[in-house]
């Protein structure tokens, strides 16, 4: 009997380490992987970068088109020794501040920035050179003095028709001017703290009309008589 219970015990103490040894397993296991105990401190688990896709709009600035390089006056008829108008016109001019150089309409507000800088006022003028006050006529090939003249004698008249949109749009139109010596006027201007937005635009028209003086003798009769009067300088200023 005594040796019967000796084998029991010795088998239930071979159980119970064996329970222990199984124990001690599922701990080991849920260790971070790798042979040895982990080890306090800084490790690296990976890096991101970081990325933006953002739209710069290009900078803001004053445009005006078309320029035009000529211009044409055509009388009312035949010079017979009395006043002669001569008349011509522009088409639609576009004075706008935004980033294209052709537009015929209000550019889109965020078509252009000033970059938090303060927004650049503008005047468009033009001017006649001093020594080019006149209107000088030949007949062909030549010239004739007696039938130019100096526009202190019969100016020339520019006349500007702006569009309904302009003032709200914060132009200040000039509606024109009478030429009648060398110097500049002023077609329109944009100036005012928070007048100059991004997409400011104004439509107008130009008109000119010369005067060949009464009382002309022509050297060179039943010809046709080319007049040439001043160059126009056309000038946009920002400030």
């Amino acid at each position: 009997m005594r040796n019967g219970k000796l084998v029991a015990t010795k088998i239930g103490i071979a159980t119970s380490m064996l329970g222990i040894v199984v124990a001690l397993s599922g701990i080991t296991s849920g260790f971070a992987a790798g042979s040895s105990a982990p080890a306090a401190g800084d490790s690296e688990a990976g890096s991101a970068t970081t990325s933006a896709t953002v739209v710069v709009p290009p900078w803001c600035g004053w445009n005006i088109n078309p320029v035009v390089s000529s211009i044409t006056l055509t009388p009312a008829g035949s010079y017979l020794g009395a006043d002669l108008a001569l008349t011509g016109s522009t088409s639609d001019v576009n004075a706008y501040v935004g980033a294209t150089t052709g537009a015929t309409t209000a550019p889109a507000s965020d078509n252009c920035s000033w970059f938090g800088k303060t927004p650049l006022n503008a005047t468009f003028a033009v001017s006649i050179a001093a020594d080019n006050a006149k209107f000088t006529a030949a007949s062909g090939s030549n010239p004739d003095a007696g039938m130019g003249w100096n526009l202190s004698v019969k100016p020339l008249v520019i006349s500007n028709t702006f569009s309904d949109g302009c003032d709200a749009a914060g132009f200040t139109p000039n509606p024109g001017a009478s030429m009648a010596a060398a110097g500049s006027t002023n077609a329109w201007s944009v100036s005012g703290t928070g007048v100059v937005t991004t997409n400011n635009f104004c439509n107008y028209s130009v008109s000119y009309t010369a005067t060949i003086p009464s009382g002309k003798e022509p050297v060179y009769g039943d010809s046709t008589y080319v007049f040439t009067g001043p160059s126009l300088i056309h000038t946009l200023t920002t400030s």
